[in-house]
């Protein structure tokens, strides 16, 4: 299998090949994952604050993984890009490697604090059994979740995204057409939050094994001397990596804070935001999608020396980025109840998720912007500014703001600041990297 070279045809073309399969896998997820909240939606109530309760800790354990996975990305595409091939062989190696120790140590942490970590968050009493049936397996799997991560983004950064697109996709389907039997349909037993855990554990089971088959077999890491500089290749991926990892974090985090300020509103407004911010991530899989794949084509031309490349490169997917936000915004604002009332019929969490959906939407564009800015920072070996623009982001603009407007307005206030904190940071995200990188454009 040998690296697809990016650093020649028609960026918009390359651009494109390298996103589709990356678009066709994540939606498969993305529509995967809203499809299960319907099916627990129909359990009740409950059953969805408590999926809702675990999304923020689900996320903090990927950001990390996410981390050392952009960190490989971003060394791996520039050596591709250098033509070093043995170098590019021992990094992926040791990617996995540190991935597999790293996430082996905070899956059991986590799974020895469920209680306390949940009670803080706000959970009831009457919530953490539900959150346990789920977490209980969630844990010992989420190792096979992070090595897929990686691998799909070692095969990435060499210019692969066809396969990984493909697994994704396919792993995917195989969840979703567990999930109703698992979680208790069809007169089966119901194994309820606990079926929708196994579902998703097979599949990564499946998903996993089938990547490293590629890698391995495809010359994309090596077998020989695993351990061979492997102090050498972490500092180089964790340089990336740290500051990505924090990037990442941030967002997980405030969530876990909008989260515990949301319960107190109630559960039924928890769940109601669990329910928008599903189906936002439907609607911006192709913003994922898309920063996920700018990286390998801006590592590969930056290594390469063609800074013009990255320069079109970054012009096409912020053009997009803003089309495609006023294209999604206009249908969550029409339909925005009808959607949420097919996961939930409870009034109260229509109308929060409705609300959401018709305000926050309208700045996506922006969000994609600031995603591909900081996508961009990461592939060029500068994590810095992109950590910034996320802190600045999250606790100077998004937390502080939503204090407020939570004082005075509710919880409709919170939706509001997550509007403001998008619109201004995809803004200064784009200044940002105009003037850091190609100062003579500013």
């Amino acid at each position: 299998m040998s690296s697809r070279d990016l650093t020649q045809g028609a960026v918009a073309s390359s651009v494109f090949k390298l996103t589709a399969p990356m678009m066709v896998g994540i939606s498969a997820n993305i529509s995967v994952s809203m499809l299960e909240i319907g099916f627990i939606g129909q359990l009740s109530t409950k059953h969805l604050a408590a999926i809702t309760f675990t999304f923020p800790v689900v996320m903090i354990l990927s950001s990390l993984a996410l981390g050392i996975s952009i960190g490989a990305s971003s060394v791996i595409a520039r050596g591709v890009g250098a033509g070093t091939a043995d170098e590019v062989k021992r990094l992926g190696t040791h990617a996995i490697l540190l991935v597999i120790g790293t996430m082996a140590v905070l899956s059991t942490v986590g799974y020895f604090s469920i209680d306390p970590v949940f009670t803080f968050l706000g959970a009831s009493d009457e919530l953490l059994p539900l959150i346990h049936s789920y977490l209980d397996i969630y844990y010992p799997t989420m190792l096979l979740f992070t090595t897929t991560m990686v691998a799909g983004n070692i095969m990435r950064a060499n210019g692969n995204a066809t396969i990984p697109g493909v697994v994704m996709t396919v792993g995917a389907l195989f969840n979703l057409a567990m999930d109703p039997f698992l979680i208790g349909w069809f007169g089966l037993p119901r194994l309820e939050l606990t079926g929708a855990a196994v579902a998703a554990a097979i599949s990564r089971l499946g998903t996993a094994t089938v990547l490293i088959y590629y890698i391995s077999h495809g010359g994309l890491i090596t077998t020989k001397r695993i351990f061979q500089k492997f102090p050498e290749s972490a500092k180089r991926i964790l340089h990336i990596g740290l500051p990505a990892m924090a990037t990442q974090l941030i967002g997980p985090v405030s969530a876990a804070v909008i989260t515990r300020m949301l319960a107190h509103h109630g559960e039924t407004v928890v769940a109601g935001f669990g329910v928008a911010t599903r189906i936002e991530s439907v609607a911006v899989m192709m913003l994922f999608a898309l920063s996920a794949s700018i990286g390998p084509f801006v590592g590969q031309n930056w290594g390469a020396n063609r800074p013009e490349r990255v320069r079109e490169g970054l012009k096409v997917t912020y053009q997009f980025c803003l089309v495609w936000g006023l294209v999604v915004a206009i249908p969550l604002l029409i339909f925005g109840s009808s959607i949420a009332g097919w996961v939930d019929d409870s009034s109260e969490v229509i109308s929060t998720a409705a609300y959401y959906l018709s305000i926050v939407p309208w700045t996506y564009g922006l969000w994609g912007v600031l995603m591909m800015s900081s996508a961009s920072f990461n592939a060029l070996g500068k994590p810095l500014p992109s950590t910034a623009l996320s802190f600045s982001r999250m606790f100077i603009i998004y937390i502080p703001i939503a204090l407020v407007l939570d004082h005075y307005f509710g919880y409709q206030g919170i939706f509001i600041a997550t509007a403001i904190s998008n619109a201004l940071m995809g803004v200064l995200g784009f200044l940002w990297f105009r003037r850091r990188v190609f100062p003579r454009a500013a």
